[in-house]
């Protein structure tokens, strides 16, 4: 279905209605390089790692009149990858990161095609736009808005694009998902209730079939509500999730997170302090037909619970304590303090994509203090050179007693960092 429209949205792209549109182009190019210490948290055992990359986006959107347009936004990625455990891999890839057709008329909406699905603080739904392949979705979506109200509703496959990620076996880059398995239908609804100010309220339908890889049978259903403001200077949102339905043949969902922040901005240097709390209750497996780890794949944990993509959402408790300043114009530096812990001891420990075990759970286990993250960012927007912006980041994870009980004794600091350089024009 997603070729066929593909070629449709070529076909109109570069037909004589095309020659009559109203078109804008962009382009933007990233060059970044990072480097992975000791994330095994154990020093005497060298898994460090490094990668350098290139991604360059293109975007064009054509407006036909009559509230028809077009948008195509190709991608090219060149990753040079070195692990101690693979040695070096080169990846690289070009695809369609975006393409579809949209018609709007008054207030209501629809698109078809290749697209990202991006709501709230992106806990559930995001693009994961710092990724080099980033995440996306063929289908539909329709679409309503006024000025106190926006409401979307979808029904998507993940889009089948390579994960670009190094492995020991061949093919490198293999996709990770594969929209013939796996399909997503859902709402999502904003009222506005004041400026920068209202309630989101969602409802997201997540199957697998029974050629699915993994999760044969998943029918699951999220059902989440966040509340959000802006005045006089604090800004906060609060938001809680259920999730319901099967995990996978025979074994039920039943889980739930919560989160809760709030932030001050004070004129000196337009300087932000912040506090936030995130919580999600675990699973001891004590019961084998019920799974009580929250769990969603197509989220951007790693804006949330540190940089070192550690965590996700799932048996977890997270105090952030975050800093915002910007000295100078055009400058940002920005600094978190993560204190993480575990609900639920016995239970897995789940990294970054909610998927994967940083380490896997055991009846044994008492502890649940893992330790402490604090990450460094410095943004500049290169004010000589218009579309030119550098980063620069760098993390440390001070280990806990509960890496040190499931990784044989062995708690030493993991180090991540940075830098890029991203210039659109």
């Amino acid at each position: 279905m997603f070729k066929k429209i593909a070629l449709l949205v070529m076909a109109l792209s570069f037909s004589s209605l095309a020659q009559a549109a109203d078109w804008t182009v962009s382009a933007d190019l990233r060059e970044r390089y990072q480097s992975f210490n000791n994330s095994n948290f154990n020093s005497a055992v060298n898994n460090d790692r490094w990668e350098f990359d290139s991604r360059l986006y293109l975007k064009a959107k054509g407006d036909f009149g009559n509230g028809l347009t077009v948008f195509i936004q190709p991608q090219a990625v060149l990753i040079q990858n070195n692990t101690t455990g693979v040695g070096t891999q080169n990846l690289s890839q070009a695809d369609l990161l975006q393409a579809y057709l949209q018609y709007n008329v008054s207030d209501f909406g629809v698109r078809l095609g290749r697209q990202q699905l991006v709501y709230g603080e992106q806990r559930l739904l995001g693009h994961l736009g710092w990724k080099d392949v980033a995440r996306t979705f063929d289908g539909v979506k329709a679409m309503y808005k006024t000025d106190a109200i926006s409401f979307d509703a979808f029904a998507v496959h993940p889009s089948d694009i390579g994960a670009m990620t190094p492995t020991a076996a061949a093919p490198q880059g293999q996709s990770l998902v594969t929209w013939e398995d796996r399909r997503l239908i859902g709402a999502y609804a904003t009222y506005t209730l004041a400026p920068k100010s209202g309630i989101d309220t969602y409802f997201i339908n997540w199957r697998h079939n029974q050629q699915a890889a993994i999760g044969k049978g998943r029918n699951m259903h999220t059902y989440g509500a966040r509340l959000f403001g802006k005045y006089n200077g604090f800004d906060g949102s609060a938001e809680a999730v259920i999730q319901s339905g099967t995990w996978a043949t025979n074994v039920s969902q039943k889980a739930s997170a919560y989160a809760a922040k709030l932030g001050y901005t004070f004129d000196f240097w337009k300087t932000r302090l912040g506090v936030e709390y995130d919580f999600s209750p675990g699973d001891d497996k004590k019961n084998a037909a019920t799974h009580k780890d929250f769990v969603f794949p197509f989220h951007t944990n790693h804006a949330h619970y540190g940089e070192m993509d550690f965590f996700s959402w799932a048996n977890m408790k997270d105090i952030r304590l975050s800093l915002k300043t910007s000295p100078l114009k055009g400058l940002a530096i920005m600094g978190n303090v993560h204190f993480l812990s575990l609900d639920k001891a016995q239970g897995d420990w789940l990294n970054v994509v909610g998927a994967g075990n940083v380490f896997a759970g055991n009846a044994a286990y008492t502890q649940t203090r893992v330790g402490t993250e604090i990450d460094v960012k410095v943004v500049y927007k290169v004010a000589a050179v218009k579309g030119l912006k550098l980063v620069a980041l760098y993390g440390v994870f001070n280990a806990g007693s509960a890496v040190s009980e499931r990784n044989g004794g062995k708690a030493d600091s993991a180090k991540f960092g940075y830098a890029l350089a991203q210039y659109a024009f």
